[in-house]
């Protein structure tokens, strides 16, 4: 669904399409309900790769605008190799203590106020990153995105419950907000379905397999 058929239907919903006070606070509820799903989701669909070239000695480098959480992260040689090196995570705190344990191969990562801190700094090569991007705001230039698209019912859920806080009607915005919350679980639970499918594990053995 797009952005004018969400305000539509959220409208709708509420019974409030006559209601001249709430359409032009529709913009503010789709941010407001945008950072809440942000919060609540890392998922697949919200993961996108991008790199960043090394400079030489560099311990921090800024992360993307849309950043909400590191999936995964390594260090490729040059962009002619296919050697990677995985980089591990550790907490902010632990990353100076830590930090004369490294070698060439095991670099550490952590994030500190939206920057990306590598230890040790390393002379050359690529980083490339796998993160989990917030959602694209729906707005009259862009009226669509995954979400939108695959879960409206996410969407019209949140905007139902600001829409319901904001003419203080307690027992609806309790209500959709257990309908915005049972929405986030099936979506989080279908992600889990879909990273680990319904295979046969495989135990390897010296020699061969079983």
């Amino acid at each position: 669904m797009k952005i004018d058929e969400l305000k539509s239907l959220a409208l709708s919903y509420s019974d409030r399409e006559t209601d001249a006070e709430l359409p032009p606070k529709m913009d503010a509820f789709l941010r407001m309900a945008e950072a809440r799903v942000n919060r609540l989701l890392t998922v697949q669909k919200m993961s996108i790769r991008t790199s960043l070239t090394v400079v030489p000695g560099q311990e921090y480098y800024g992360l993307p605008a849309d950043y909400s959480g590191m999936r995964d992260i390594e260090v490729r040689v040059d962009d002619q190799s296919d050697t990677r090196i995985p980089l591990i995570f550790l907490p902010p705190e632990q990353m100076n203590l830590q930090a004369w344990k490294h070698t060439a191969y095991q670099i550490a990562y952590s994030v500190i106020a939206n920057q990306l801190q590598i230890l040790p700094a390393q002379d050359s090569g690529i980083l490339e990153i796998v993160y989990y991007r917030k959602l694209i705001p729906l707005t009259d230039i862009e009226p669509s995105n995954w979400m939108s698209a695959d879960n409206p019912d996410v969407y019209l859920a949140a905007l139902m419950v600001e829409i319901s806080a904001f003419v203080k009607n307690a027992e609806a915005a309790s209500l959709w907000d257990g309908r915005l919350m049972q929405a986030i679980g099936e979506i989080i639970q279908d992600d889990e379905n879909n990273r680990w499918p319904n295979t046969p594990m495989v135990t390897r053995l010296e020699g061969g397999m079983v």
